[in-house]
């Protein structure tokens, strides 16, 4: 089974910071929490966008461009990942936007 860590990229974006705010408060974004890949290929900035979403389908960013291909592509295919948060960084201060890094296994 092939791992690896990123961070989701485009957390600052359409209102997610105030989303991963509340999450984060209520412990649904803490190590191990579950989250889930979602290929976007209408996306009108990249074909291959892969969407970071919680399994309440609320979306907290995306897969960044230098390795979103392959995934996309074998997420269309059938393909299964397991991604979990491994921590949550910023958001100590008003002025400091949050971020999400993730470990993603597929399976």
């Amino acid at each position: 089974m092939s791992s690896f860590y990123t961070k989701i990229v485009g957390v600052t974006f359409e209102d997610r910071q105030r989303l991963i705010s509340r999450l984060n408060r209520r412990g649904e974004l803490a190590s191990g929490t579950r989250l889930r890949l979602v290929p976007e290929p209408d996306n009108y900035y990249d074909p291959y966008a892969v969407k970071v979403v919680t399994m309440k389908d609320e979306q907290l960013g995306y897969i960044s461009k230098e390795i979103n291909k392959n995934i996309h592509i074998n997420l269309l295919s059938g393909r299964q990942y397991f991604v979990t948060v491994s921590s949550v960084s910023g958001g100590q201060s008003d002025e400091q936007n949050y971020g999400i890094n993730i470990e993603v296994r597929l399976i």
